[in-house]
């Protein structure tokens, strides 16, 4: 009978527990597992409140509508940064276009160009933006061992001479906060002037990317997992 009650009460607490987690919301179910900060907003996220489409004008309803378009462009829509963006619905379609165009029109290869992307996520420590572009930049032909190179920090190796150059590039100007002649002159004769530059702006932009998504504490979607090991600062 003891027995009986006591398995009784086991199933009771099981049903007690199991009723519980299934009533958390996934958002609290990741703030939960992730420990989120107590600032973090439930809707966005982040620290910053969800933007409604009917509190902006005409201008920021037309930018928000691309946003929250199932099919936009934009794999993390508002809770992301073109939700944070949004909170300046006039800048926010310029910022989108160029961030597109550096992705996707500049002369660099577009494996390359992911290759750019990870390569300054990395050195900035920008956990967000790794968890999408790890797995664009294998789908666009960048080896395992190579996006390893860059995750763990290892010695480039087994990298062509433009992926080496690239993370080496990374290293220096985001990592160590220098440009050395010998690399920039490297650089130079491998990608020429203009795509030179292009890698620079799009390694600016995710770079600044890094910092907005920083500020306001973006955290990853219940989808998304953190693919980065530790913080390299």
């Amino acid at each position: 009978m003891r027995l009986f009650r006591g398995l009784f009460g086991m199933a009771v607490l099981l049903h007690v527990l199991m009723g519980s987690a299934l009533a958390q919301s996934p958002t609290e179910a990741v703030r939960e597992n992730r420990q989120m900060a107590p600032d973090i907003n439930p809707d966005s996220l982040s620290r910053l409140p969800l933007v409604k489409r009917e509190d902006l004008d005409e201008a920021g309803k037309k930018a928000f509508d691309v946003v929250t378009d199932p099919k936009s462009r934009l794999r993390a829509a508002l809770a992301g940064p073109a939700g944070i963006w949004m909170h300046v619905p006039e800048l926010s379609p310029h910022i989108r276009e160029i961030n597109w165009y550096l992705r996707n029109r500049i002369s660099l290869d577009l494996p390359l160009a992911e290759l750019a992307i990870l390569a300054t996520v990395r050195e900035t420590d920008g956990e967000f933006e790794w968890a999408s572009h790890e797995p664009a930049a294998l789908k666009a032909g960048i080896s395992q061992n190579v996006v390893d190179i860059i995750k763990y920090r290892r010695p480039i190796e087994g990298a062509s001479p433009k992926e080496a150059m690239i993370i080496k590039f990374a290293r220096q100007l985001l990592g160590e906060k220098r440009m050395p002649p010998d690399t920039y002159a490297e650089a130079l004769n491998l990608f020429g002037q203009k795509t030179l530059v292009e890698l620079v702006l799009l390694m600016a932009n995710y770079s600044q990317t890094s910092v907005i998504l920083r500020a306001f504490d973006q955290q990853l979607r219940p989808d998304l997992k953190p693919m980065l090991p530790v913080a390299k600062r």
